[in-house]
């Protein structure tokens, strides 16, 4: 038994246990802290530990394990026959955990850090590494294949490159990787597109391959820092990582830090996720808590001794790492998103100019124009200040009156609202809703009689960050409903909706770049051409992460099929075979088509559809 085991039998205090199962568990102290919002069910936790902890679990089975001990604890328990609630007990239990680990772990050596150096064939791939080619790098890094999970990245690295070695033939490795990781024949060509573009394996002949020379001298060593500085060779953002940890500890941080300083085209969580697990394995960095990291001081000293990508500035627009689009003012959406910028500035400020109220009331009104309602600026003694109008789902239409309220403390307080005018307003406009938008709201009375009189109160800072995430990933208007509802439920529903947006678009980029890459590296296995199986296996996330969905994949390539973009050619070789997808375009004009067929609507009508 361990030490913590025996403390806790020694104190029969559940605390304790659950304490135990916080360090070495993810998601359970981080599963008491999301009912801390409200009532959940299982299925809102299974998905909450998907989209904010990278557990897409595919069945709801470790959320109902996870709800049964901490119920045998009496931290939650069922409110209704399916929704979850945090007790007093478990408000206490959850007080008494570290949810995000230390801010930094105490690493500092006994003595100065030294370096063996690597060996000269992976020594002279490091000394090539220029300004420009570090730029050049690979983004994308590909599927590695875990088998049950026993092998972690490395360990399965070195097994596929030691069995290439001195050579094998394309049926030999493909039966090594059957026997040893159960992967498909469909699957083996993304694994093999892995190995050769990372420099771990080269063609020699037809259907014959052998180890880099590289690869030769990691196999001799054995060493994880020499795949790492291999890899740093090979693909943008890897030892870059290293000092970017004193600012983002995520892979989701990462990710888009990997975008907003490094040229990556899209947020690739998955190839974070593979490249941390080898820069930890390498020691170059260690997990100080669940999902964080930081480096060590082995790793300060690498990311010091080896030439690293320099990081490019960027121009934020608003919240959440949402960035104004480079380039010229006529580039498709870049003028919505600086719109939206514009908006949600003006939202904040006005706010608290409490001196001119109108102005937060014509920002108001903007801004709902902004999110596709028909909404007009009315204002004046007695009447309501903004009127909106959408049609909801069913085409029906849907009636809201926004009032706004500044304050100079930005604090909203509940002598500034008449309730009594606004039931007043809804009933004089037949609205469906009231919508009360300030800096803040006194947490006290003006609350508890807002959620009385069914009055959604939305935060000029909460309406700002919503124009800007839609400016960048646009939602049909009637989604915008689960905003003013004023229901949890709602809002729920409009965050997956989003996220689902977010991703299909992500996703489309991802497909870009695999088959640009694939068509750029051709070879006589997938002859430039990729099928979705294999596409699948490449975007995935490292078999850790949110998988794309086959069907996204689909329309994805039926969009770069159709003929207004016709950039995507499916080729198949026999029909024992499946249909394969070959770019014929080169990125730059995907993008240059696709901006095309939005400039060609530039002369419709901004407003909302009648």
């Amino acid at each position: 038994m361990t030490d913590e085991a025996l403390a806790w039998l020694e104190s029969g205090d559940d605390a304790a246990l659950l304490a135990i199962f916080h360090r070495h568990i993810r998601y359970v102290g981080e599963l008491l802290d999301e009912l801390r919002t409200g009532p959940l069910s299982v299925r809102d936790l299974m998905e909450a530990a998907a989209t904010q902890y990278d557990l897409p679990w595919t069945t709801l089975d470790q959320a109902r394990r996870r709800v049964t001990w901490l119920s045998c604890m009496g931290a939650v328990e069922y409110r209704t026959a399916t929704l979850l609630a945090l007790t007093a007990r478990g408000e206490a239990l959850l007080a008494g955990l570290v949810l995000d680990g230390p801010s930094e772990v105490g690493l500092q050596p006994l003595q100065p850090v030294e370096i063996n150096e690597p060996p000269p064939a992976i020594s002279d791939l490091l000394t090539e590494l220029t300004p420009v080619a570090l730029e050049s790098r690979n983004q994308i890094l590909g599927y590695v294949p875990r088998g049950s999970g026993e092998a972690d990245v490395v360990q399965a690295l070195q097994a596929l490159v030691n069995a290439s070695s001195p050579s094998i033939g394309k049926a030999e490795l493909l039966a090594f990787a059957e026997k040893h990781f159960g992967v498909s024949e469909s699957s083996f060509g993304a694994i093999l597109t892995t190995l050769t573009k990372s420099g771990l394996i080269e063609q020699t002949s037809l259907n014959v391959y052998e180890p880099t020379p590289g690869a030769r001298a990691w196999l001799e060593t054995g060493e994880p820092l020499d795949l790492a500085l291999m890899f740093h060779s090979r693909y943008v953002f890897m030892l870059e990582i290293i000092p970017m940890l004193r600012e983002y500890d995520r892979a989701p941080d990462l990710a888009r830090a990997a975008v907003d300083h490094f040229g990556q085209t899209r947020a690739d969580v998955a190839g974070i996720r593979t490249r941390l697990q080898i820069l930890r394995a390498a020691g170059l960095i260690t997990e100080r808590a669940n999902w964080r990291y930081q480096a060590t001081p082995l790793g300060e000293e690498v990311a010091a001794r080896f030439p690293l990508q320099a990081p490019r500035d960027v121009t934020a627009a608003g919240v959440d790492h949402k960035k104004v689009p480079a380039g010229s003012d006529d580039r498709p959406g870049e003028s919505q998103v600086k719109t939206a910028v514009e908006i949600g500035r003006d939202l904040v400020r006005a706010g608290t100019d409490s001196d001119n109220p109108i102005r937060l009331e014509q920002a108001a009104a903007r801004a709902f124009q902004l999110l596709g309602f028909e909404a007009r600026h009315i204002g004046g003694g007695g009447k309501t200040d903004v009127l909106a109008t959408v049609d909801n789902v069913d085409l029906k239409p849907v009636r809201i009156i926004v009032d706004a309220k500044s304050a100079r403390s930005g604090s909203v307080n509940e002598g500034a609202v008449s309730f009594d005018t606004l039931r007043e307003h809804q009933a004089k406009h037949g609205a469906d809703y009231v919508v009360l938008v300030g800096p803040s709201f006194d947490s006290g009375r003006v609350r508890a009689r807002a959620g009385k009189n069914n009055v959604t109160l939305i935060t000029t800072a909460e309406l700002a960050e919503v124009l800007v995430r839609h400016a960048n990933s646009p939602l049909s208007p009637h989604h915008y409903l689960g905003l003013i509802s004023g229901k949890e439920d709602d809002r729920r529903q409009l965050d997956l909706c989003w996220s689902g947006a977010e991703r299909r678009i992500n996703l489309l980029a991802q497909i870009v770049i695999v088959l640009a890459e694939e068509a750029r590296d051709t070879d006589e296995i997938t002859h430039g051409a990729l099928t979705s199986d294999q596409i699948y296996l490449i975007v995935r996330e490292g078999g850790t992460g949110s998988r794309p969905h086959p069907k996204d994949i689909e329309a994805a390539l039926g969009l770069l099929q159709h003929p207004l973009v016709d950039s995507v050619r499916a080729v198949q070789a026999d029909r024992a075979r499946p249909v394969a997808y070959h770019l014929v375009d080169a990125p730059a004009l995907v993008q240059a088509k696709l901006a095309t067929l939005a400039r060609a609507l530039d002369l419709l009508d901004d407003g909302p559809a009648s």
